[in-house]
């Protein structure tokens, strides 16, 4: 897949009432670092266990319940909002449980290949005793607020070579200072709420809601607003340099896309 040059608007819970159940994978976009795209699997369906080298894998559950496997430490049973993160060099099994089938978003690294096999130790070592990334293996929304209150606030969930995730939870009507990015494409999935994505020039208003994406290609100028009376949660994907160019009359930046 090409790297888009233009906005896309993906609508997974389109894709996954159109495909329904089963076993079946849709890729969805690359962002010139990863390919992102969506895995359904039957009940008692398991991947074949592997470990990647030189990325951390990445998933957020969108329907279902799944259980993981990572590493050696405790298995992980994640549902729906749910983001799971696999460290490098870490072994990781992915069993779909419950009644229903289970569709994952998965964000791999670009020529990544499925061949490194370990086994799983027979002693299970606890999770790391840290609260940031880049080793927060099993991230809950409703733990996330528990532990850092109501909006407005930003945390977190992915910070490697490869990616920084940031996951943002806003206030009906809080609206972020329009920016844009010169030199890489943002992402966002949107696990709560409704928004609009405002990109200016002859680009219509997105209208999204939970289980959409929305692509941002480089240099294009967003304004993101919650709408409605409920909170929102998006997940934004950037490269791990993360530069945001706020205005327009800096010097040193460059001009926006039309």
């Amino acid at each position: 897949m090409e790297v888009s040059t233009e906005p896309l608007h993906i609508k997974t819970n389109e894709i996954i009432a159109e495909k329904g159940d089963g076993q079946w994978y849709e890729p969805l976009f690359t962002d010139g670092r990863n390919n992102a795209g969506l895995i359904c699997d039957k009940p008692g369906a398991t991947n074949d266990d592997h470990y990647h080298p030189d990325f951390d894998e990445f998933w957020i559950v969108l329907k279902g319940e799944l259980e993981f496997e990572i590493g050696d430490y405790p298995k992980v049973k994640a549902s729906k909002g749910d983001m799971v993160m696999c460290p490098q060099g870490e072994r990781h099994l992915i069993r779909t449980v419950g009644t229903e089938s289970s569709v994952r978003l998965h964000l791999s690294k670009i020529g990544s290949n499925h061949d490194h096999k370990k086994p799983r130790s027979s002693e299970i070592k606890p999770f790391p005793n840290v609260s940031g990334p880049p080793n927060m293996v099993h991230s809950k929304l409703d733990f996330l607020i528990e532990q850092l209150g109501e909006p407005q606030w930003v945390t977190g969930v992915i910070d490697n070579p490869l990616n920084k995730a940031n996951l943002v939870y806003d206030a009906p009507g809080f609206p972020h200072t329009a920016h844009w990015h010169p030199e890489f494409d943002e992402w966002w999935t949107i696990l709560k709420g409704e928004l609009t994505w405002n990109l200016g020039g002859n680009y219509p208003i997105y209208h999204v809601k939970a289980g959409d994406i929305i692509f941002c290609p480089r240099g294009l100028k967003h304004h993101i607003l919650t709408q409605g009376t409920e909170t929102s949660f998006r997940l934004a994907i950037t490269d791990n340099e993360n530069l945001h160019v706020f205005t327009a009359d800096d010097e040193d930046a460059p001009p926006p896309r039309a």
